[in-house]
């Protein structure tokens, strides 16, 4: 063979080699998975996925996505939790308390970067904010609830008492409803709780508060927001107005709420997991709460929602509205 052909079928094997080696290398892989479906948790996945493609690591090009609900049965998440670990991604990202809490029970090896976690260390997900260590780090998506319960007494001046409904199982619902009463306290306001464990429960807890309370409060709670209709239904039946923790909510017929762009919660967590297939141990990432990297709240209202509940939205409310609800 002529030397020059053989020298270029050489130099082009070892470019075919180099390029395939390299392929391999940028393939990636991550798995995510949320306890149920509902918009906030939606927008934080679309918001995880925008951020890797931002950062080089697009689905159908370099990298592989699992994803997963779980359709609001804790069996089947830890189910899915040890498909995870079989399959070894190179990242979980698990969204939503519960979620995060299987993937950390399922591994302590491939790292995980939660997203919409409220107290991630009462959860038991992370020992503090800075430096986690260990396998795990992510974004918490406490609300900002100064900010709302202020907006709340705006709209109705009187607001002295708040029903809370909450799954008491649930650890981010707990945590939200010590804020609240914490933020209550300084305004004058006392909390009323009213706990529903299950989906079938949140009527009846609803029900409880009629008569007992000036307005209800629903946190960001998986089990209570996938009830959210039958909340607004009781709310609009009683002049009794429904406020939301997540923003998300004052679409499907709450009144108001200030808070997180859950698509920016996902980037914010998308950024931290391209930090980890860039090569970055997990534990040295340091773990945020949103609303203090996020440049800026939501503020949504709902006017035909505070008609239909008996209230007037003031002027002041609305001209500070980044979302009106028509």
């Amino acid at each position: 063979m002529n030397k020059y052909i053989r020298t270029t079928l050489t130099s082009l094997a070892l470019a075919i080699a180099s390029t395939a080696a390299i392929a391999q290398v940028e393939n990636k892989s991550v798995a995510i998975s949320t306890i149920v479906e509902v918009p906030a948790l939606t927008e934080t996945r679309d918001g995880i996925l925008s951020a890797l493609a931002d950062r080089g690591y697009v689905e159908g090009e370099n990298l592989t996505v699992d994803y997963q609900n779980a359709n609001g049965n804790m069996p089947t998440q830890q189910q899915i939790a040890k498909k995870f670990v079989g399959a070894a991604p190179d990242v979980i990202i698990p969204i939503t308390t519960p979620t995060s809490q299987a993937m950390v029970a399922a591994t302590s090896e491939i790292p995980i970067v939660f997203a919409t976690v409220t107290d991630p260390v009462a959860a038991s997900l992370i020992a503090q904010y800075e430096q986690p260590g260990a396998n795990v780090t992510g974004v918490s998506d406490a609300a900002p609830i100064g900010a709302q319960l202020d907006m709340f007494q705006e709209i109705i001046p009187g607001l002295a008492t708040l029903g809370f409904i909450y799954n008491p199982g649930l650890d981010n619902a707990v945590a939200t409803l010590g804020w609240v009463k914490e933020e209550g306290a300084k305004r004058g306001i006392t909390v009323v709780e009213s706990p529903a464990p299950t989906t079938n429960e949140v009527i009846l807890a609803s029900r409880k508060l009629v008569g007992e309370v000036d307005a209800i409060y629903v946190p960001n709670d998986t089990t209570i927001v996938a009830a959210l209709e039958a909340i607004v239904k009781i709310g609009q039946d009683v002049d009794l107005p429904v406020f939301a923790g997540e923003t998300g909510a004052v679409e499907r017929g709450v009144i108001a709420s200030v808070g997180l762009d859950y698509v920016g919660v996902g980037r914010v967590a998308g950024d931290m997991a391209a930090d980890v297939l860039d090569g970055k141990p997990v534990g040295e990432i340091d773990a945020v709460i949103a609303y203090e990297v996020l440049d800026e709240f939501k503020v949504v209202v709902n006017p035909g929602a505070a008609e239909r509940m008996g209230i007037s939205l003031p002027d002041s409310v609305m001209a500070r509205a980044t979302e009106v609800i028509e």
